[in-house]
């Protein structure tokens, strides 16, 4: 991946896939339980429909709350981002125009994959675009396999800012 500005970028694909699946299950949590409640009567039914819908409520609370990701332009002078909006609802995350002097680092924060398992995913990266205080982080990226330390220097060196390592390091054998 070669970074060129004005860089457009779209990271909260992840986190809105996660959430429409969840609302998704409330929508068909909800109309079970109405089922049971209006038509079948059936209230043991209803109180663990009630219950599930409750953990549910409370883990959509959770994903909606810490999502990250964000869509918008980064040019030399300053990066755009548009509300992160799923549906009719703005997700809780940065908007709008800041100048890149509000930014301090370039942060390449690394992942472990999956370890044991059938899935097929490996080590990931996310690079952020470090605020200073009062500014918001934004993910400008989402990598693979330590791709991530690539792009990172890319930025540093087109915006003149440091680049930070964090995370998990991958040693392969």
């Amino acid at each position: 991946m070669t970074v060129v500005l004005p860089y457009e970028f779209d990271t909260s694909d992840v986190w809105r896939k996660i959430i429409k699946g969840v609302f998704a299950l409330n929508a068909m949590i909800i109309l079970g339980l109405l089922y049971s409640l209006l038509i079948s009567h059936r209230w043991g039914v209803v109180a663990q429909l009630a219950l599930i819908e409750a953990f549910l409520l409370a883990f959509a609370r959770v994903c909606v709350r810490f999502q990250s990701g964000s869509i918008g332009t980064l040019t030399a002078e300053r990066v755009v981002i548009q509300p992160n909006q799923l549906l009719w609802f703005t997700l809780p995350g940065p908007e709008g125009t800041y100048g890149l002097d509000r930014f301090s680092a370039i942060r390449v924060e690394s992942r472990a994959g999956p370890l044991g398992t059938a899935v097929s995913t490996g080590p990931n990266e996310v690079v952020w675009l470090s605020g200073r205080p009062g500014t918001p982080d934004i993910v400008l990226a989402r990598t693979e396999n330590r791709a991530g330390e690539v792009v990172g220097r890319e930025f540093g060196a087109l915006l003149k800012l440091p680049v930070k390592e964090t995370g998990t390091k991958v040693i392969r054998l």
